[in-house]
């Protein structure tokens, strides 16, 4: 059966890693194991090729560290946890990871959210939720007193530095030894993007206001109350035998400032928390 998806602006964009992802998928020595993408690309009605070019794995290795980080983040905290996954859009951790028996909340634009519903089959333990993820409503959901797993995985580029900013620092002030996962493209390539990026003929990027390298990034997160990095990467690094030629590459300075996007984990200190929110189980 053939689904057809209705979809334009940064909403398009999930189509993008769902398209990296299930190529990954179908690989030999695939870093995932991600059989709903493989059946939602052989569903829906897109040209993903003209619009998106031959696959990459960077999608691929996104995912599978965030799968190895939550994996290890529920074992830490059992039932005690919950999972937001902001601006989730065709996103299949939930699959990937077992289907763990704890709150999830999938957090997209009105549009994403249709498709999501549309596309996947939802359990009970996920909450969709229409909204920006700039929209404190989802904080508000959460159980009082649960440890969040936060990722926003391709979306914050798609804001200003002072919008990002603000929004760690809400999740900082209100959930303590919460864990936040999340990319970043370097500042050369976000003014690419403002000016008009051609992903092939027949696509174009839509505006990534926000950038910043791998340098800047550790003190960009110290910079937020109550957050501090875990990790950052460069695709390169976490698995490391994937992207041998790009290990080389990322240590000339001036080619990973203009070039590497980053993968950024970071923790919420217990000490950090404001306690005026979810202070009453």
């Amino acid at each position: 059966m053939t689904t057809t998806l209705e979809l334009s602006g940064v909403p398009e964009t999930m189509l993008w890693p769902l398209w990296n992802r299930a190529a990954e998928a179908r690989r030999s020595d695939r870093l995932i194991d991600d059989p709903r993408s493989i059946e939602l690309v052989d569903a829906i009605d897109y040209d993903f090729k003209a619009n998106f070019g031959s696959p990459n794995r960077g999608h691929g290795i996104r995912s599978r560290r965030a799968d190895d980080l939550l994996r290890a983040f529920l074992e830490r905290h059992g039932e005690r946890t919950s999972v937001v996954a902001l601006g989730e859009g065709l996103e299949t951790q939930y699959w990937r990871v077992g289907e763990p028996d704890v709150p999830w909340f999938s957090v997209d634009l009105p549009e994403a959210i249709s498709a999501r519903k549309q596309c996947l089959p939802l359990p009970e333990t996920m909450t969709c939720i229409s909204a920006s993820a700039l929209d404190d409503n989802w904080m508000d959901a959460l159980p009082a007193g649960s440890v969040p797993f936060v990722s926003a995985l391709g979306l914050l580029m798609y804001f200003e530095e002072a919008e990002v900013r603000s929004l760690l620092t809400r999740i900082a002030a209100r959930f303590p030894d919460a864990e936040v996962f999340f990319d970043a493209i370097t500042p050369t390539m976000s003014r690419r993007t403002l000016v008009g990026l051609k992903v092939t003929r027949s696509y174009t990027a839509p505006p990534m206001p926000w950038g910043i390298t791998t340098d800047d990034l550790p003190a960009f997160i110290e910079s937020i109350p109550g957050l501090e990095p875990l990790g950052i990467e460069t695709y390169a690094d976490p698995y490391p035998w994937v992207m041998r030629p790009y290990l080389l590459l990322k240590r000339i300075g001036p080619i990973r400032r203009l070039l590497a996007p980053s993968l950024a984990h970071a923790r919420v200190a217990t000490g950090g928390r404001d306690h005026t929110a979810h202070d009453t189980a």
